[in-house]
């Protein structure tokens, strides 16, 4: 299945419900093959919330005859799958890193850039076409059109030293209650 082609739509769609479509995959479960959907509430002051499996199931309610209309095919082969994009979120466009400037991340380049690809660090001044990482006390830059992956990593931002350079522009780094978790760690909770 081309991504590409269903992501532009599947956007629009997920707008008329009232949902950001954060992140589009395909995984393997065992023998089926499912389309995972990361989505996020669409205006600032609902995604202050976190999404919820009621979210989810309006969301994936709302995109089945949608699905059947626009891509009759995609459910005759895949699961369709609608999830919270969870604490460690995935990072895909430059509104993404701004949302979360001040926070940690884990981002993988497909190039070395200054011969490294994996870095992890915290998001600082986000550009259109490149974000600005501190990582170990050193600023770095990334251009978004060579992130292959991006994270949050909450979990490791107690034991990672607070940046040097980002603090005169950060005062506080938000506190991680504020993310939203998936279906399955709120159920753990």
């Amino acid at each position: 299945m081309d991504l590409k082609k269903v992501q532009p739509p599947l956007e629009r769609q997920l707008t008329l419900l009232g949902f950001e479509l954060v992140h589009l995959e395909t995984v393997r479960d065992g023998k089926e093959e499912i389309l995972r959907l990361y989505i996020d509430h669409l205006d600032a002051e609902a995604s202050r919330r976190k999404v919820t499996l009621d979210d989810c199931m309006t969301a994936h309610e709302g995109l089945l005859a949608w699905f059947d209309v626009e891509f009759p095919d995609v459910r005759e082969h895949l699961g369709i799958e609608v999830s919270s994009p969870g604490m460690e979120r995935p990072l895909m466009k430059a509104d993404h890193f701004r949302r979360f400037a001040g926070r940690l991340c884990r981002v993988q380049t497909n190039l070395p850039i200054n011969g490294q690809k994996r870095f992890k660090g915290w998001i600082g001044p986000v550009e259109d076409k490149n974000i600005t990482l501190e990582e170990d006390g050193v600023m770095k830059t990334v251009p978004l059109e060579a992130i292959q992956k991006a994270r949050l990593a909450p979990f490791d931002e107690e034991k990672t030293p607070r940046p040097k350079h980002l603090a005169a522009r950060l005062t506080d780094v938000p506190d991680t209650d504020d993310v939203e978790t998936s279906a399955a760690e709120a159920e753990e909770a």
